[in-house]
């Protein structure tokens, strides 16, 4: 396919083949790990650098992950042209590219045929009706087509113009024989137009026909059903809302909070700023599917943030009384009753951070001030969290 600026994404199907054989090699988590698809694309996408940005991105923002959230809601092929809107969005890439590799990720998940491994030109969606289009443009050769989706017409000439099948004229002529017949049945009452049942009535001086009150022609409709559309059960709450349901009042103030996608193999990840009166002048929320993906996520971050692997312990016999550079613990809280794991450290600028997770709610927390012993200060009655 073409990206928008004219360039041929993996003409040989290399990226095609290399993120089939990871799934193949490692499963389909390895597709929401930064770390393994980078050495992926380093080790046998050398020559692509592009499709090496790409298949990171995706990675990074957790694309399986997305597809599965939205494949119940949108269907699979509105579900992939969802996720590549989102992603284009979230890393500002091409919107080709990014539909581009968001249908290879659902490929290798299975999610959509398999196809070939030959380049298929993808054009960029333009105003107007057509089959096919949508925001990245034509679904490639291998996946199957939506309804609707476009070919050559039937009984196409070849000169261009269109001429009735043998199929159309025999509707034709079918229709105007039913026609003739229900024209002269409607005359001779025949089916299924029956003549008029007309009810003899007693007069005055004797009777006509049937003596009595005459028959009803034919009885009332039924009542109809009170409801027979009811309605439809109300969406599940996104995991975007279902994130801000943990965050404290205090933290999203008006609109501190925004929606920034996926990373760290989380669901989802909310970036709350400009807060007033809080020890922490960033808080950056991460929700996740389950504890294995909370804390690969955890050690994730550490790892990019280059957090030393020989880390100090964070507690004094078993106190967090100050704020230790380069530590990482665990804790455990009753008031309120969660525990988890958490780091301390400082970035290049000197700020101190704090990273945090609720085991409990599957949630974690990077929290950045100006003043370490006044960031540990509001970390620990966990006032970063609602419970």
């Amino acid at each position: 396919m073409t990206e928008g600026n004219g360039h041929v994404i993996d003409p040989s199907g290399e990226a095609r083949r290399a993120l089939q054989a990871v799934v193949a090699e490692r499963g389909p988590a390895a597709l929401s790990n930064a770390v393994i698809m980078d050495g992926v694309c380093r080790d046998r996408l050398g020559g692509l650098p592009g499709e090496a940005i790409l298949i990171g991105s995706a990675a990074r923002s957790d694309v399986p992950a997305l597809l599965r959230d939205r494949i119940g809601r949108e269907g699979t092929y509105g579900a992939i042209q969802s996720v590549a809107a989102t992603l284009a969005q979230a890393h500002t890439l091409d919107p080709a590219a990014s539909l581009w590799v968001v249908r290879e990720f659902a490929r290798a998940l299975g999610l959509v045929g398999s196809g070939g491994t030959q380049p298929t030109v993808m054009e960029r969606a333009v105003p107007g009706p057509g089959p096919g289009s949508g925001a990245g443009g034509r679904a490639d050769q291998g996946d199957a087509m939506p309804p609707g989706g476009g070919g050559p017409g039937p009984e196409r000439r070849p000169g261009g113009s269109r001429g009735p099948s043998r199929n159309a004229l025999g509707i034709a002529a079918a229709a105007a024989l039913v026609a003739v017949y229900l024209g002269i049945a409607a005359v001779a009452h025949l089916s299924p137009f029956p003549a008029k049942t007309v009810a003899s009535v007693t007069s005055q001086g004797g009777s006509q026909g049937n003596v009595g009150s005459p028959s009803p022609v034919g009885s009332p409709d039924p009542a109809p059903d009170p409801d027979p559309d009811p309605d439809p059960d109300p969406a599940a709450p996104s995991a975007y809302d279902t994130l801000l349901n943990m965050i404290p009042s205090s933290v999203q103030g008006d609109n501190n909070c925004t929606n920034d996608g996926t990373s760290d193999s989380a669901r989802v990840v909310a970036e709350c700023t400009h807060l007033q009166g809080l020890a922490a002048t960033t808080i950056i929320y991460y929700l996740f599917s389950g504890t294995g993906a909370l804390n690969t996520g955890f050690s994730s971050f550490l790892t990019s943030s280059n957090f030393p692997s020989s880390a100090a312990s964070c507690t004094t016999n078993n106190e967090f009384s100050d704020f230790i550079t380069n530590c990482r613990d665990t804790y455990t809280s009753t008031s309120p009753a969660t525990s988890g794991s958490v780091a301390e450290y400082v970035n290049k600028d000197n700020d101190p951070i704090i990273v945090s997770t609720d085991s409990q709610q599957l949630v974690m927390a990077v929290l950045i001030g100006t003043n370490d012993a006044d960031l540990l200060a509001y970390w620990q009655p966990l006032q970063w969290i609602d419970s």
